[in-house]
């Protein structure tokens, strides 16, 4: 047998092995790291992005509105094809001798519709985005001014062993004004207010509602959403104010898995108390929250009532989806003091857009006859694709889109089908307007 004859490694090989191994170890961590940033990090935390809106303000044309749906048949009023159509589509304009008849029945035969003064909706500008933005500025300046401010804000935020609560601030400032979206109505128009909630579930509907919708539009996020309090943070920083969804026992589950902290009217007092600060824990920079399902517990006085007290000792409002007959939330609401407001109807019931569209023709006619209105919806496609249309069209019709908080008050509030008092002049009714616009 021949001796082996003992070599010393090249040093330049192992040179270059140890390199590549080294290269390849640090570019795989960096990869997952990179992976997990995409996957979990704020995007409102990104470097920001400028974007221009360049057009010809003098030429009277509007960039036409994106829209999901492929062809004309589904919708005319939605794709490119249709877009000469809308005047006719929506009914004429507030000014217009021939416009429909909404059914409203106006003070002796006069229609109380203020027609809209020269705004920001004038020809001069366009919607990019849910956010409408004027010639010669940029999209980002504009979104920047709109936002509103990062939560949570420490005077109303009380530190728990569940997370952050809300809470009344030394001061006096509660959560319901603090993350409220400001809001203003000096010529005391009709209000509309539209709240869309389901969201944080679906990504892709989620940050439609939070980029296309405009920022008046209220959004409400589900308590099971992951990265909950990201999507709040991207929310607001697009100008949008915030409502949390809180599961309440309805008669009949179906197929649907109970929520673990739903609120049942069976609970001790402790268990709904308990249940319901685990589930306003989940997230903070809300103005309020909203019921998610709920028929058997909001007919139940005693639970209402303990719910509307823990509401108002945090300084919380309340706004109910309009899908509850007979709820005892308004009495109880009226009882303890609490902020709060009941949506007219839900506009998408069922998601076709005739029924929509017909929903939000009612919440004008509400808001002509008794100074306001609210309607909710989910963050279906085709309900993100038809606000941004109807919202385009309202201006023009002398009614005003507010936000949901802008609607809620500590005022005595009457049934669903009377939202407002009716008024028997149209000073009055203007009055009742803007004492609207600024309770709370």
């Amino acid at each position: 047998m021949s001796d082996r004859v003992a070599r010393e490694p090249s040093p330049f090989r192992s040179g270059v092995v140890h390199t590549m191994l080294s290269l390849t170890v640090f570019s795989g961590l960096a990869a997952i790291g990179a992976t997990g940033i995409h996957l979990t990090g704020d995007r409102s935390e990104a470097s920001p992005a400028r974007q221009i809106a360049l057009f010809a303000p003098d030429e009277g044309v509007r960039p036409r509105l994106k829209t999901r749906f492929a062809s004309t048949d589904v919708n005319p009023r939605l794709s490119p094809a249709g877009a000469d159509t809308l005047d006719a589509a929506y009914g004429a304009r507030a000014d217009d001798p021939a416009a429909p008849n909404l059914g409203v029945d106006y003070n002796e035969g006069t229609a109380r519709v203020v027609n809209a003064s020269a705004s920001v909706a004038d020809a001069d500008s366009v919607r990019i985005n849910g956010v409408q933005v004027s010639a010669g500025n940029s999209w980002q300046e504009t979104k920047d001014i709109t936002s509103l401010s990062r939560a949570p804000v420490t005077a109303v935020t009380d530190r728990t062993s569940l997370g952050y609560l809300p809470k009344i601030a030394d001061d006096g400032r509660t959560p319901a004004g603090v993350y409220a979206r400001p809001f203003a109505n000096p010529e005391g128009r009709p209000t509309v207010s539209i709240v869309v909630s389901g969201l944080g579930i679906n990504y892709t509907h989620t940050k439609s509602a939070i980029e296309e919708l405009p920022p008046e539009i209220t959004l409400s996020f589900a308590p099971t959403a992951r990265n909950i309090q990201s999507w709040v943070n991207q929310a607001r920083a697009a100008g949008h104010e915030v409502l949390l969804e809180v599961p309440m026992a309805p008669y009949e589950y179906g197929r649907e898995r109970p929520h673990s902290h739903v609120l049942d009217a069976d609970l001790s007092e402790d268990q709904i108390t308990s249940r319901l600060d685990y589930l306003m824990s989940r997230a903070t920079g809300y103005f309020g929250v909203i019921n998610y399902q709920g028929g058997k517990f909001a007919t139940d006085a005693n639970a209402t009532s303990l719910v509307a007290s823990a509401l108002k000792s945090r300084g919380v409002a309340m706004v109910e989806d309009g899908t509850i007959n007979r709820s005892a939330f308004v009495k109880a609401a009226e009882q303890g003091g609490l902020r709060f407001r009941q949506a007219n109807t839900p506009i998408d019931a069922r998601p076709d857009g005739e029924v929509i569209e017909t929903k939000l023709l009612e919440l004008e006619a509400l808001a002509l006859e008794n100074g306001a209105s609210l309607g909710t919806g989910f963050a279906y496609p085709i309900t993100i694709d038809i606000l941004k249309v109807w919202a385009e069209r309202l201006d023009e019709k002398g009614i005003v889109l507010a936000p949901a908080s802008a609607a809620t008050r500590t005022a005595r509030i009457d049934p669903v089908a009377e939202i407002e008092p009716k008024v028997e002049k149209a000073e009055a009714g203007q009055a009742g307007s803007k004492a609207l616009n600024t309770a709370g």
